[in-house]
């Protein structure tokens, strides 16, 4: 007996034949999940519907994510019954409270409870002549864009989506295109959520006069460009609440009898100085009342003056829009990176005051100039920025050998604001700086050797972002230095900053690993064409820059394990000569008499950062020196650890040099000991360094594993296979899924179920054996 499913595929398969929809040359018209949306219909099909109202609920929620993506909303819904050939005719526009919810979940789940009228406007059966034209005719081509698609209206759960769209389409667009305001004196743009044009049609023109409603969100409408040159993140209200703790603290630190001021150079929509409001200090004068905000971006200004209208900012900059200079969507004379602005007299007067305190309080852009960004997803049009041309970069790079020799800092927009807050605003040991932050600042750069006073760890996640630690910290403006601070973390609850019960410790590091690690040439060292890619596979090369590609008996492997932070791009481990590594000059040759000191330090490089709090706190270093190289215990359960291990890449070839590169880093020994299976042994053999019971059990797994790698039919009896190999070439997979949706997907078989139990105990076996000692060792710190 057929499955259900397969059923309903092919009365799918049919329908689609039978009215011309191209089902297999086009997957466009499989999108969202969804069975069919085509000229303007959006089509569900059932093999019975048994409940119309049911079905119905969930094409509506269907038609709801679309809207929130940005895609045009069907005007037609087509319920189709392919065993009674029914279809049941709806217009959405009935519906379109309903389209304009959000709901949460599976759409083909919680569908009972929909109370409205299911009744459709027709219903045809298409096994009628007559019928079957009516149906046609909904399908068919030749209509306009009014009779295809229900016009949405733009709101806060859909604006990012219509946004997305609109860059994409017009990849010169700015946010003042798609956004405009119809408020402006000086600078007035309708934009195109107040006057479609592209989108008409498709969105109802947004009556709002400001964009405050979008305060939120100000940092996603951005084009891409801006994306890149601004930064912006946006701050959320819980951890806005929860800063401003922090500023309390900072006020209390102002002397008796001075002014202060609480100066934000990067406001956006004020999400920071919102949380101010109603708060005093110990004199009862409003903390709001001594804030200087400004903003380089004039769409956020716009939010900005009607934010904070009514209440009594002590400046904001420039003061009114009829002393905006204004320039493709910025606010020349509000940019905090130029000379200009920090000479400004409204500033000035409380910067050479002393008796005024400064406090800084910012959440610093801090988007890198350096990470590639590209107009339209087109690799040939990459955005650019005038960013290093800026008064601030210039300066700070004049000092950039303070910083560790980190020559790309000046990049990161959030380490100019940093270093120039303190450089140009802060004075007194009473002045202070909040910052939020990534901890790269003082952790690895060494921008920042004040006084902590306190600080929190954010989740990233509600920033807009992805989750990991976002720092929250009061820095008073004195010398007394840290090697160590201490975080608490809190994540958001039902809108609320909540501690988590974790402190994290975040030490300053000195060494990257880079700094322990020479290549060392060798007599017998002989140019070759052969180098892998960062997938291991082998290809030939001609050489254009940077290193020679190498061959040696000695040479086991090509690593890469560079800078400080976890992150996959810095870590790569391939049979030899990696491509990128010897293009760039980075890597290092790994030879068979120092393999063994150089596998736990591509093991720190995986550590598994599971997770928000430890992610961009934990960095790879060594500050330790060679310490680690005397624990034979850790040197072995690297050396598990990284042969059982997918993330080395080492593959076992015939090279287009006619030599065979043998993977030496498992422990197949069909045709012979490998370098890794011959230390194995001596390491079981000595009484301190013998396998324990963990052990024993990833040993059975492995050769559990290989054991059915070689009854499958791909196995090459010639090969020496890793994990890595029997992965990619032995463990078979099946495609799932249609068009966009389409993924490969293990076979199950006692193959991948070793494999699958194998990367289990190997996470458990990293957690138990190997991460105590990587700190211990400051190989992770």
């Amino acid at each position: 007996m057929r499955k259900h499913y397969d059923i309903e595929r092919e009365g799918q398969m049919d329908f689609f034949d039978n009215y011309g929809i191209p089902y297999e040359d086009d997957n466009s018209v499989l999108v969202d999940n969804t069975d069919g949306v085509y000229n303007g219909n959006l089509l569900e099909f059932k093999t019975d519907i048994v409940n119309v109202s049911k079905t119905l609920f969930q094409a509506i929620k269907y038609l709801s994510r679309m809207r929130v993506k940005g895609e045009s909303v069907p005007r037609t819904i087509l319920l189709i019954d392919l065993n009674k050939t029914t279809v049941y005719v709806y217009r959405s526009d009935d519906y379109k409270e309903d389209i304009h919810e959000i709901y949460v979940g599976a759409s083909s789940r919680g569908n009972d409870a929909f109370s409205k009228s299911a009744a459709p406007i027709e219903t045809l059966d298409y096994s009628i002549e007559f019928d079957s034209d009516k149906v046609k005719q909904l399908l068919k081509k030749n209509k306009t864009e009014a009779e295809k698609y229900m016009p949405i209206d733009i709101d806060e759960n859909c604006i990012i989506g219509w946004a997305e769209r609109y860059y994409r389409e017009n990849p010169k667009a700015s946010k003042g295109d798609f956004l405009g305001d119809d408020t402006g004196v000086s600078v007035k743009v309708i934009g195109e959520i107040r006057e479609p044009k592209c989108f008409k049609h498709l969105i109802n023109p947004y009556l709002g006069k400001t964009n405050e409603k979008f305060k939120y969100l100000m940092d996603c409408l951005n084009d891409r460009l801006s994306k890149k040159d601004l930064g912006a993140f946006y701050t959320p209200e819980a951890y806005c609440k929860k800063a401003a703790e922090l500023v309390l603290q900072a006020v209390d630190r102002v002397p008796d009898g001075n002014d202060y001021i609480i100066l934000d150079r990067c406001a956006g929509t004020g999400n920071l100085e919102a949380a101010l409001i109603g708060l005093t200090d110990k004199n009862g004068s409003e903390l709001i009342s001594h804030c200087i905000v400004s903003t380089y971006e004039y769409y956020e200004y716009k939010v900005l003056q009607e934010r904070f209208n009514g209440y009594q900012l002590r400046h904001i900059i420039p003061p009114t829009e009829k002393d905006v200079e204004f320039q493709q969507g910025k606010i020349n004379n509000a940019d905090a990176m130029s000379e200009e602005f920090i000479n400004k007299d409204i500033i000035k007067q409380y910067v050479d005051n002393p008796q005024c305190t400064i406090i800084l309080y910012e959440n610093p852009p801090y988007h890198s100039s350096s990470a590639a960004t590209f107009n339209n997803g087109d690799a040939s049009n990459k955005v650019k920025t005038n960013r290093k041309s800026k008064f601030v970069t210039q300066e700070f790079i004049k000092t950039i050998s303070a910083f560790k020799g980190a020559q790309n800092a000046s990049q990161e927009l959030s380490n100019l604001f940093i270093w120039s807050g303190f450089k140009y605003y802060l004075r007194q040991i009473t002045d202070s700086y909040i910052i939020f932050s990534p901890v790269k600042y003082f952790k690895s750069i060494g921008i920042v050797k004040k006084t902590f006073v306190n600080g929190f760890a954010f989740n990233r996640e509600y920033f807009h972002a992805s989750a990991s630690t976002i720092s929250c910290i009061l820095w008073a403006n004195s010398d007394e230095y840290s090697e160590t601070i201490y975080l608490k973390a809190f994540d958001i609850r039902d809108g609320e900053a909540v501690d988590i019960g974790q402190t994290i410790p975040v030490k300053t590091v000195h060494n990257t690993i880079v700094d322990s690690l020479k290549n060392i040439s060798e007599p017998t060292d002989v140019v070759t064409d052969v180098v892998c890619n960062s997938n291991g596979t082998p290809e030939r090369y001609e050489y254009t820059k940077g290193r020679r590609p190498l061959f040696n008996e000695d040479i086991i492997a090509y690593a890469n394990i560079n800078a400080f932070p976890i992150q996959a791009i810095n870590r790569n481990l391939v049979r030899c000569n990696w491509k990128p590594g010897i293009q760039k000059s980075q890597g290092y040759f790994v030879r068979k008499d120092n393999y063994l000191k150089i596998l736990p330090l591509f093991c720190a490089k995986l550590y598994p950062e599971e997770n928000w709090y430890e992610k961009e706190v934990y960095f790879t270093t060594s500050d330790g020196g060679d310490a680690y190289t005397h624990d034979s215990d850790l040197l072995k359960e690297c050396l598990i650890y990284t042969c059982l291990s997918n993330q080395n890449k080492c593959l076992s070839f015939h090279g287009c040099d006619n030599r065979y590169y043998r993977n030496e880093l498992c422990f197949d020994t069909t045709h012979g000991d490998t370098c890794a299976s011959i230390d194995l042994q001596k390491f079981a053999g000595n009484k301190n360094t013998a396998l324990d019971e963990d052990e024993h059990e990833l040993m059975r797994l492995w050769e559990m594993a290989l054991a059915e790698a070689k009854k499958t039919a791909n196995y090459n009896p010639d090969l020496t296979y890793g994990v890595y190999q029997i992965t990619k070439e032995l463990n078979t997979f099946h495609e799932e899924g249609v068009g966009k949706n389409k993924r490969s997907i293990p076979d199950y078989n006692e193959l991948n179920g070793y494999l699958v139990s194998l990367r289990s105990k190997l996470k458990e076996y990293y957690k138990s054996h190997i991460t105590e000692k990587l700190f211990q060792y400051e190989l992770l710190k």
